[in-house]
């Protein structure tokens, strides 16, 4: 059994003493310390709860309260004053303590003031978990639905997605787009089965995310075509779809040898007609695309 871990604050050796007899009488674990300075210097990601007296030697409890919700804002705070002012009270709860406790107070209504903070602080972790998986599991849902399930590659969603950001984030944005298409597809289907197809498929996109990386997006258009589209002004489009033709054709993860066929083109994105202008660029990129067939495939034909 984990027994919960308090810090206690106390300059009063007495006081100190008492309360760390009676916590762990109560089945706590208690660590006691006699100022504000040593308190900080505890890694305080161990502790579940503090208990700090507001009248200390330099650094006062009040300071302390702030310092530590500042860095954690879920670690509940406890004040043991001998002040009795309301004024004192509402100061040391608005610098973050959680509760508080008037000396001399009873074991009783101590241990079910520190019950009630670490069922709370429970409850808080257990919210702070669920809403954590929450949001990976949102976050995985939207991966999925602007990513195609077979090779990783975004899909067409993620495409007007990204065009839409685009023109929200630039009034004019240099861009050039290459159309991948595997040749011979059809025949590798028909002679090896279509599990190998996939297969050449995930390798394609495999090798155009590395070699593309932060520098644009890969995005699986349909079927055996894939574009890639790239945003780094200071990149060479050429060479990288160069780049992946070469990688393909030498790649040897498969029985056979297999090539690809790329179209490029470039032109400006407005914001104001971001769509129309992509098309444009594509429609020029698939006339490319026609070229390098026509001329042999396997090989890069630019605009």
């Amino acid at each position: 059994m984990i027994l919960p871990h308090i810090l206690v604050i106390e300059d009063s050796l007495l006081h100190g003493k008492m309360i760390q007899d009676v916590l762990q009488k109560n089945n706590y674990s208690v660590k006691w310390v006699i100022s504000a300075e040593d308190a900080l210097d505890e890694d305080l990601d161990k502790y579940d709860l503090v208990l700090t007296d507001l009248i200390l030697p330099g650094i006062t409890g009040y300071e302390l309260s702030e310092k530590i919700k500042s860095k954690n804002p879920y670690l509940p705070i406890i004040a043991i004053t001998s002040v009795t002012e309301d004024e004192s009270i509402s100061k040391a709860l608005s610098l973050g303590a959680d509760d508080y406790i008037k000396k001399p107070f009873s074991v009783i209504e101590l241990i079910a003031r520190i019950n009630v903070q670490l069922r709370t602080r429970h409850f808080q972790l257990e919210l702070i978990k669920k809403n954590k998986e929450l949001e990976e599991a949102n976050k995985k849902i939207k991966e999925l639905a602007v990513t195609d399930m077979l090779t990783g590659a975004f899909n067409r969603v993620y495409l007007r997605e990204f065009l839409t950001n685009i023109a929200k984030e630039n009034l004019f944005k240099k861009v050039s787009c290459f159309i991948i298409d595997l040749d011979n597809f059809k025949k590798i289907n028909d002679t090896y089965g279509h599990l190998m197809g996939d297969i050449v498929l995930k390798n394609l996109v495999t090798i155009c995310k590395n070699i593309i990386m932060n520098k644009g997006i890969v995005v699986r258009f349909g079927g055996e075509e894939f574009l890639g589209i790239i945003i780094d002004d200071k990149a060479n489009a050429y060479d990288i779809a160069e780049k992946i033709r070469i990688e393909v054709e030498n790649n040897k993860n498969c029985e056979f040898r297999w090539t690809i066929s790329i179209g490029l083109s470039s032109g400006i994105l407005t914001s104001k007609n971001v769509y129309e202008d992509f098309e444009i660029i594509l429609k020029e990129a698939d006339e490319m695309l026609y070229v390098s067939k026509k001329n042999g495939k396997n090989r890069v034909t630019k605009k």
